[in-house]
């Protein structure tokens, strides 16, 4: 598997590093796909699920990461303390939509999308983002201020994601989450109101994310992001979306977010953002 990388700027090593540990779990998640390796599954006290893929791509990661930042990692519930305090540290989701990869653990290309995902936090700052969407086999990185670049299997240079702007949001394409904090109110009153063109779900919050990044959906909306998921948020954010956190109150852009345990976010082309919300505000 390839570790070329996607930027030649002065940070370019932190985010090798990030790739090589990602890489390093996408090269077992692969493996697991082609060797039939049986799943165990186990149910975590919030009902999520949680895979022996989970554990061994979470093990990988860390090892390779070592200790140059403190790590929160979804699968180490010690880990999570690290994210009330300030500073700098790895988020690692070591398979970002294991209920898909469950599903779907096997198929190639397609729409649904799971693997592993690694972002860096510096002082308070979402920097880096990295994922490896197993299905597709490609890797998607996106450095602060410097764009998201895909990069597929044999593929020898990465190629940097443009989508095209979107001006109208009644021809927009919806990602979305449900969970119990509003998003299913929210979509259901937009699409009732013919304001979006259709609703999606595909696979784990960094799918959705990379979809956004690729131009093939205009709108992702989630009202439970964690915080190991919502690094994803930094592949859309580099492809030219806009990414308002807390978007049924505070409503704060993304350079002003700091990570929470719970990250409600809305990411939309910014043409479409004051038409988005004055509906949001219609409804209450």
């Amino acid at each position: 598997m390839s570790e070329k990388l996607v930027s030649t700027s002065s940070a370019q090593e932190m985010r090798r590093h990030i790739e090589r540990a990602v890489l390093e779990a996408a090269d077992y998640l692969d493996r697991a796909v082609n060797s039939g390796e049986e799943l165990d599954v186990q149910v975590k006290p919030d009902k999520t699920l949680v895979m022996n893929l989970d554990l061994e791509s979470q093990r990988r990661i860390l090892a390779a990461l070592g200790s140059s930042y403190p790590i929160v990692a979804e699968e180490d519930p010690a880990s999570h303390t690290l994210i009330e305090s300030s500073g700098s540290y790895f988020l690692v989701d070591p398979l970002d939509g294991t209920t898909s990869c469950k599903r779907f653990l096997g198929q190639r290309g397609g729409q649904v999308g799971f693997g592993p995902l690694v972002g860096l936090v510096q002082n308070n700052q979402l920097t880096v983002a990295s994922f490896y969407s197993v299905p597709h086999r490609t890797l998607f990185t996106a450095a602060r201020g410097e764009g998201t670049y895909a990069l597929e299997f044999g593929a020898s240079e990465p190629r940097l994601l443009k989508p095209k702007p979107c001006t109208d949001l009644g021809t927009a394409g919806v990602l979305f989450f449900v969970s119990p904090y509003g998003e299913a109110r929210v979509i259901e009153s937009l699409r009732t109101r013919n304001a979006i063109e259709n609703v999606y779900r595909f696979g784990g919050f960094a799918n959705d994310c990379s979809r956004l990044a690729q131009g093939f959906e205009q709108v992702q909306f989630q009202c439970n992001a964690k915080p190991w998921d919502f690094s994803a948020v930094l592949l859309a954010a580099e492809a030219g979306y806009e990414v308002i956190c807390d978007p049924l109150g505070r409503r704060v852009p993304l350079r002003d977010w700091k990570i929470e345990m719970n990250n409600a976010v809305a990411i939309m082309h910014r043409d479409v953002v004051s038409d988005f919300f004055a509906l949001v505000d219609s409804m209450k």
